[in-house]
């Protein structure tokens, strides 16, 4: 699916590299289809390494029901209970270790599965009281020692990415985004959420916090703080989106800094995670095989899309115009205008589908994104594109043709700091059109189950 070039960057892999890993999934899913006996731990191994790689080609259906098969045999087993597996005396540290990883990277990925498809969770957190893995290398570990890492740890990314998702497991189960929940309720279950988040962070070892600049890292590193950086994008995101529904038109409650504080979490992180993106996709390291960064990314830019439908139909103020305070006083927490997102936006769509334009579930990311922005610019958004690499005008000399977006009237500007112009190309979409909105009408309040919608409308409505 991806190769490892010269200088140890990984790259998209070619036609032959596609193949040759498809024979060879094909041989493993026929052997493990033949096995007979009792389960083992090679036998849950062998699955989940199945089940990522039907993630990283498309087939999401089949990874969630293989992870089921695997769960199951983790369950039967006894690798999730600490009280079921009573024979750990007798089992290695080796063993003991890769029963843990196992268990743990199966919890983390049936949090994002079961988001993605719309489906139950297959682990349930009072079911799973194993501990974590331990901090430690391969080379630190022996049948009957283990030794303390006295260098940064492989490990710790795959640990930290289990506890965020726990978070997220949390904020699932959390009845905020239902009908008939106080204001006052709805905040403090999303200003507890995210303080976890902020908790979270704070234990990051310092080279995956983001204090020391990626391109310092070896590969390996590098990846993993970029997944890190995606997860708590995503988390972020995830807990305060139900507050882009609201309709603040007509009535503003009075705890309005409140819900405009988190509006701006929302909005950065999206922000944070469409440039990170961009800057995958500017460097040719988003690949058909990240289906993680692809979900996320979709998550991002539908969010910016639906917090411009709202501003312009006058539901949301325009964030570039309200102030949070901080130590140093009232600032603007976004520190951009809501034209300049919406090219953010634009660019990244655009790298989005042509970056990933064999990989199926990206053609259906792409029409969803696509009516979202017809829609936002059926309402009076700017739309009027530049190629790419043409020459911006004079540094600040607003384009012709601004339109009004939201209260305000907003020209829309190639700001000095913005990475390119935007594209004069059609996005690449799926050539067949879905009815994808018929479940609910941008012209109308918006429903309180529409994320969770959106979330598997791509991969469960239509699957391939």
């Amino acid at each position: 699916m991806f190769k490892m070039d010269a200088k140890g960057r990984m790259t998209d892999a070619d036609e032959n590299g596609w193949q040759t890993s498809e024979l060879y999934f094909t041989k493993a899913d026929h052997l493990l289809s033949r096995e007979s006996g009792a389960p083992r731990l090679e036998s849950v191994q062998a699955r989940f390494l199945i089940v990522l790689y039907l993630l990283s080609s498309s087939r999401a259906h089949r990874a969630w029901f293989t992870l089921g098969t695997t769960i199951q045999l983790i369950m039967a087993l006894g690798l999730h209970s600490r009280r079921r597996n009573r024979d750990t005396a007798e089992v290695s540290l080796i063993d003991q270790e890769c029963q843990r990883r196992v268990v743990w990277c199966s919890y983390t990925l049936d949090k994002y599965l079961s988001l993605m498809l719309g489906t139950p969770r297959l682990w349930h957190d009072e079911d799973l009281d194993e501990r974590l893995p331990s901090r430690v290398n391969d080379e630190d570990i022996s049948p009957d020692r283990i030794s303390p890492p006295t260098r940064d740890c492989v490990m710790d990314a795959a640990i930290f990415h289990a506890l965020l998702a726990r978070v997220l497991s949390q904020a699932a189960k959390e009845p905020y985004v239902v009908a008939g929940i106080t204001d006052q309720e709805e905040i403090n279950t999303i200003r507890a959420l995210c303080e976890r988040v902020a908790e979270w962070q704070a234990e990051l070892p310092p080279f995956l916090s983001g204090i020391i600049y990626s391109s310092s890292l070896i590969p390996l590193f590098k990846r993993q703080l970029t997944v890190l950086q995606l997860a708590r994008y995503h988390a972020l995101m995830f807990i305060t989106r139900p507050l882009l529904l609201r309709n603040y038109g007509q009535i503003w409650t009075d705890r309005e800094a409140s819900y405009v504080q988190y509006l701006h979490v929302c909005l950065t992180a999206a922000k944070d995670t469409v440039e990170l993106i961009t800057t995958f996709a500017r460097d040719n390291q988003l690949f058909p095989a990240f289906w993680y960064s692809q979900y996320i990314a979709f998550n991002a830019l539908s969010i910016i899309y639906i917090y411009l439908i709202q501003v312009q139909c006058n539901r949301i103020l325009p964030l570039s115009q309200t102030y949070i305070a901080t130590e140093g006083g009232l600032n603007n927490g976004l520190g951009f205008d809501e034209s300049t997102l919406y090219i953010l936006a634009e660019t990244a769509q655009y790298h989005l589908a042509h970056a990933t334009a064999r990989n199926a579930p990206s053609w259906k990311y792409g029409t969803i994104l696509q009516s979202l922005r017809r829609e936002l610019e059926r309402l009076g958004a700017p739309c009027d594109p530049v190629p790419l690499n043409v020459p911006p005008r004079h540094q600040g000399e607003p384009r012709t043709g601004g339109r009004s977006l939201g209260n305000s009237t907003l020209a829309v500007t190639i700001p000095p700091s913005h990475p390119e112009p935007r594209y004069r190309e059609h996005f690449p979409v799926d050539t067949q059109p879905l009815p994808l909105f018929d479940t609910f009408t941008l012209d109308n309040d918006l429903i309180l189950d529409l994320w969770s919608q959106l979330d598997s409308l791509p991969i469960s409505a239509y699957p391939f």
